[in-house]
């Protein structure tokens, strides 16, 4: 037997092998290894050997963690190999990560070195398929795309055939949405799963956790884990190992280090928790219920920072929101709100009259998109009247129901509302106290402005971070 034989053979054997050598011959630079791809590998070296137990896979990793590459696009190109008539499905959230996932295929197959050890060929060149020259295919497509008439595996074979491959299903930030959240599972029950050509055809999902009832949950309660006696084997890791003991450790030192987990788990607790630690918790109910809120009666004295947050909407359904806060020992009073659905020609002069009326030395005004002329205008009528607030402008970057939800800690503990308030002021406590928790498209303006507050009153030391 020959060398070239002997490798054929020790990589259609070995996921873990054939991912680190063609990685290298295709981007001329080695494949970084850790313990978990070798996991990973020997869930994947039994779907390829027929030796898993119900080929049904679920790897939940985190973001950053390379968990396409070996998963979905070596185990590809690997399958092709050992099978040139293989029929593989390829579905994803986004039509740009799998048509990028197909590229990266080709870019292993027309590699020399793979040529030269495996007869396979491709028949084609089209964006988001494949064809080999044996009649296998490759159909990729999004989540939602058009799949009828499509198959994957074939119906009573013996060996490695194909497989479905699902990669992040459902976006981030579409996870909140429990619309959307059930049109994936209904697309899954009623379109996809019927894909399959034979019920013994694999179907490994890799993905990030991004709800509690996601696609991975969905399954999870409904058919179960293997030691459970269900359909999937599910494989989780998370980004730290060991959490809150002395062998605490990063997953993936290599790619992301302990300290830069701790700043993410910092920054975004529920998005860490639920993305990083494949550890989604509930989440619906009242974020802001009222028998928590903390009331003052009356305006108190001698406040030691005043500060107003403004987020302007146009005339309709939303409101503009601007508040004055009160700091005073590290605690924050709501004092005044303008809560109006009212054009920005009535705006604009209330704003900058309570400007002046309240001595602020601060206002930040949400700037997003056009509304970087309300600011101006406002910034223009207060130096007008040669007052010293510093008008400043803000843009929110982050997912809003997720910011507002990691700061809601902070505003139960640290914000006081007016006690028996009227007018605009008790329809912004309407609304703050019926958001829901990660519910999207909810009369959010007030408790916005809220967060935006809290977030810079953190930034600038005048509140502790908890």
């Amino acid at each position: 037997m020959t060398e070239k034989d002997l490798l054929n053979i020790a990589l259609k054997a070995d996921i873990y092998l054939f991912t680190r050598y063609f990685f290298k011959q295709v981007n001329k630079s080695n494949f970084a290894r850790n313990w978990h791809f070798e996991v990973m590998a020997e869930k994947l070296n039994a779907i390829l050997q027929g030796t898993h137990p119900t080929n049904n896979i679920i790897f939940n990793l985190p973001p950053r963690h390379t968990k396409t590459t070996m998963a979905i696009i070596y185990f590809t190109a690997l399958g092709f190999a050992v099978n040139p008539e293989c029929e593989f499905m390829h579905l994803s959230a986004s039509d740009m990560l799998v048509n990028r996932n197909v590229s990266e295929i080709r870019k292993i197959m027309y590699n020399w070195h793979y040529q030269q050890l495996f007869s396979t060929r491709l028949a084609n060149n089209a964006k988001g398929s494949i064809m080999t020259t044996k009649g296998g295919v490759m159909y990729s497509a999004p989540f939602f795309g058009q799949i009828t008439g499509f198959g994957c595996g074939k119906l009573g074979a013996e060996t490695f055939s194909g497989a479905m491959l699902i990669d992040d299903p459902i976006k981030t930030q579409d996870a909140l949405s429990e619309t959307m959240r059930e049109k994936v599972n209904f697309t899954w029950a009623n379109t996809i799963i019927s894909r399959k050509n034979d019920v013994r055809t694999p179907v490994i999902i890799t993905a990030q956790r991004t709800h509690e009832h996601d696609l991975c949950g969905y399954l999870l309660e409904e058919e179960g884990k293997i030691e459970e006696g269900g359909k999937w084997d599910l494989v989780q890791f998370p980004a730290i190992l060991d959490e809150g003991t002395e062998k605490e450790r990063a997953l993936w030192e290599f790619r992301m280090p302990l300290a830069e987990l701790k700043r993410q788990q910092e920054l975004d607790a529920w998005v860490f928790g639920t993305q990083y630690m494949q550890d989604p918790k509930p989440i619906e109910g009242l974020l802001f219920p009222e028998q928590k809120t903390k009331w003052f009666d009356g305006i108190p004295e001698n406040p030691e920072y005043i500060h107003i947050q403004c987020d302007p909407a146009d005339e309709g359904v939303d409101y503009t929101a601007s508040v004055v806060y009160y700091i005073i020992q590290q605690q924050v009073y709501v004092v005044d709100v303008i809560f109006t659905q009212d054009s920005s020609e009535i705006t604009i002069p209330r704003v900058v009259k309570q400007i002046a009326d309240w001595g602020a030395s601060t206002a930040v005004i949400e700037s997003n998109s056009s509304w970087s002329l309300f600011r101006k205008e406002i910034k223009n009528r207060v130096a007008e009247l040669g007052l010293a607030t510093n008008v400043r402008a803000t843009t929110a970057r982050e997912n809003k129901e997720i910011r507002i939800f990691n700061h809601a800690p902070s505003i139960i503990d640290r914000f006081h509302y007016k006690r028996n308030a009227d007018g605009e002021y008790a329809r912004y406590l309407k609304y703050r106290h019926s958001y829901l928790k990660m519910v999207k498209d909810q009369k959010d303006d007030g408790v916005d402005c809220d967060t935006s507050a809290c977030q810079y009153f953190k930034r600038n030391g005048l509140i502790p971070i908890i």
